[in-house]
């Protein structure tokens, strides 16, 4: 193995690897950036330990010879592994889809990945603080630390794949500080404006929303959950989650079905009075689309528009929105009523393992991250509660 400095940062590794069939050396050559302030001796020593990488990874055969490979090449080869071979959801194949191919390729999509530093991604970086938000509701008109640090999680991933696949010996991005993260904490309602909340439900003239509003609060399911949600998918008082709504292009709303098994999908009990909302909306609907005939788009979907389609993804949000100004209740996310619901199981004793259960969180890890606040409140009073009841008792004695 030989190394070449050739300046500002730069150098060659070369590893000899026998001969070609007309005499020639056969020769792997990949490029190595380091940090060109340091002195030479010092970018010969990290130099060196990343040759010593990329040379036992070329000789177990993970590095293969040929020309080099653009950011913009992997992110297709990155992308098309991910739709056929993980087998992701379509919604998230999308998000990835508008990270990688809105802004990482386009900054940096002509580098070639064996020459990327974490320089480059730095740079990156500092332009994504500029950058314009992705939506109308930001209130800085720029990107959030939170979506940053998704173009940073995607990047990296990424890099770890081309890692993976041989591109390179070692990830640029492990060596960058990621963007930091500035969402605010979960919010939710407590008992007493959760109760306003419902009050303020009552008095809603259209049954479809009194309904989709109870059942984000009660349940627990997520916007997109209850958008999606077929009248086929509720046996009684059983309604299974299964599929949840996305927004495709020149499409409009659909219902993507979960790729899991039966057994995958998520079950919840509902209570008697949404039942009884349930049965209302139903007859309503039905009395209601009975003229369209068979011009009623989609016939199995509980909240629809006007002429039978499924209602947008977003109309619940601005109606939501709506409600909380006309009551003026405190501001909370449509997704604060998912919040909600898990705060007041926990604040009632439930298991954090049934908690994540009704909510679909994979791992009981997922819920008490999201909910930690809450369930640290949750375990002081039940403490209290024990040593109270204990006090009694031994006062009783």
């Amino acid at each position: 193995m030989n190394l070449e400095n050739r300046g500002n940062g730069s150098w060659r590794v070369q590893i000899s690897d026998g001969y070609n069939p007309d005499g020639t050396k056969r020769l792997f050559r990949r490029t190595i950036k380091v940090d060109p302030n340091k002195t030479e001796t010092a970018q010969r020593r990290e130099a060196a330990k990343q040759a010593a990488l990329i040379e036992a990874d070329y000789r177990r055969k993970l590095l293969l010879m040929g020309s080099k490979t653009t950011i913009a090449q992997l992110a297709q080869e990155y992308l098309l592994d991910r739709v056929e071979r993980k087998g992701l959801k379509e919604s998230t194949v999308k998000q990835y889809r508008d990270i990688i191919l809105g802004r990482i390729v386009p900054e940096l999509g002509k580098k070639y990945v064996q020459d990327l530093t974490a320089r480059d991604i730095n740079a990156f970086y500092r332009k994504l603080k500029d950058a314009p938000a992705l939506t109308k509701r930001s209130k800085t008109g720029k990107l959030s630390g939170t979506t940053r640090r998704q173009y940073h999680t995607q990047l990296h991933a990424m890099l770890s794949y081309a890692v993976k696949t041989g591109y390179i010996a070692v990830n640029p991005a492990d060596q960058v500080e990621p963007p930091q993260k500035d969402t605010g904490e979960t919010q939710w309602y407590e008992l007493d404006q959760a109760g306003q909340l419902l009050r303020a439900l009552d008095t809603l003239e259209e049954t479809q929303w009194q309904l989709f509003f109870n059942m984000a609060i009660y349940t627990g399911m997520r916007p997109g959950e209850l958008v999606a949600l077929n009248w086929s998918d509720i046996k009684g008082n059983v309604l299974y989650v299964k599929a949840s709504a996305v927004f495709v292009k020149g499409q409009g709303t659909k219902r993507q079905e979960s790729p899991k098994t039966e057994k995958g999908w998520r079950k919840i009990i509902l209570p008697g009075h949404i039942v009884d909302l349930l049965a209302i909306h139903r007859k309503e609907q039905l009395t209601y689309r009975l003229p369209f005939g068979k011009n009623w788009s989609e016939p199995d979907a509980v909240f629809t528009t006007d002429d039978g389609r499924r209602t947008n993804i977003s109309t619940p949000t601005h109606i939501f929105q709506k409600i909380l100004r006309k009551h003026n209740l405190p501001p909370l996310t449509l997704y604060g009523l998912r919040h909600t619901s898990a705060t007041t199981m926990i604040a009632q004793g439930v298991s954090v393992r049934d908690v994540a259960e009704r909510l679909g969180h994979a791992q009981t890890s997922t819920t008490m991250n999201i909910y930690a606040h809450a369930l640290k409140d949750a375990s002081e009073k039940a403490t209290e509660a024990v040593a109270s009841a204990l006090d009694a008792a031994k006062r009783s004695v």
